[in-house]
């Protein structure tokens, strides 16, 4: 699997800084890769509850211990494990970091 962080969104004004948000892509080398958003506040309960050992929770751990002035440095950052990217026609391609 490979996690990819792509954006980061602070909250609404109105709301808690915890609902600060971050878009990630996940792909496991095999189908069309999945975008989706998580919650700053979502990521601190995953990452208590989860054991380490595969790319979203390396990447959600990275997401807490990062300091809020330091967010962008996120984007763009890659987490993998047994990361295998193949073609449309099924055929291993190079590992992209």
């Amino acid at each position: 699997m490979k996690a990819s962080i792509i954006s980061h969104q602070p909250a609404p004004v109105d709301a808690e800084a915890e609902i600060y948000r971050f878009t990630f892509c996940l792909e496991d080398g095999a189908t069309v890769p999945h975008a989706e958003t998580i919650s700053l506040r979502t990521a601190r309960v995953l990452v208590a509850m989860l054991e380490d050992g595969n790319a979203f929770v390396r990447m959600l751990r990275e997401i807490v211990r990062t300091e809020y002035a330091d967010y962008d440095t996120l984007v763009g950052r890659s987490f993998t494990d047994q990361f295998r990217p193949v073609d449309a026609e099924g055929k291993l391609r190079e590992t992209e970091e």
